[in-house]
């Protein structure tokens, strides 16, 4: 049999041996990327805050008012008046504010009569100093 040929077919295989594992570059200085810092003393600097506030506020108190007294009835809706039910006010016509050592007076509108409001008394004086 010398006169025939022999064919070779090759043979693929699978790859079954594991890839090396990539070598990792080392590194050039342990140091690299932290930083330093570096002074011409040994002593800590010291960078003093401070802050500083204060307020006063002074509120005006009330030393008397001068009030009427008014008396003031329940009106229906039709205008009817009872008599029979009634409340008493007193309505501030002037107030007396002290701020520090100045007292000044506050005027309001006076109550007027109507209807259903009868007046009691004038210019009632409440004092408010505590006096």
């Amino acid at each position: 049999m010398a006169g025939l040929e022999t064919v070779v077919r090759p043979v693929v295989f699978p790859v079954i041996r594991p890839t090396p594992a990539p070598s990792v570059p080392q590194k050039d200085d342990p140091n690299q990327g932290k930083a330093v810092i570096t002074g011409s003393s040994g002593k800590s600097i010291d960078l003093p805050y401070s802050y500083s506030m204060s307020a006063n506020e002074s509120r005006p108190t009330e030393t008397q008012r001068r009030v009427d007294v008014a008396r003031v009835y329940q009106m229906d809706d039709n205008g009817t008046v009872n008599k029979d039910n009634f409340i008493d006010i007193n309505v501030a016509n002037k107030i007396w504010m002290q701020d520090g050592p100045d007292v000044s007076p506050n005027y309001y509108t006076p109550v007027q009569e109507t209807d259903n409001i009868e007046i009691r008394e004038h210019n009632k004086i409440i004092d408010k100093s505590g006096s």
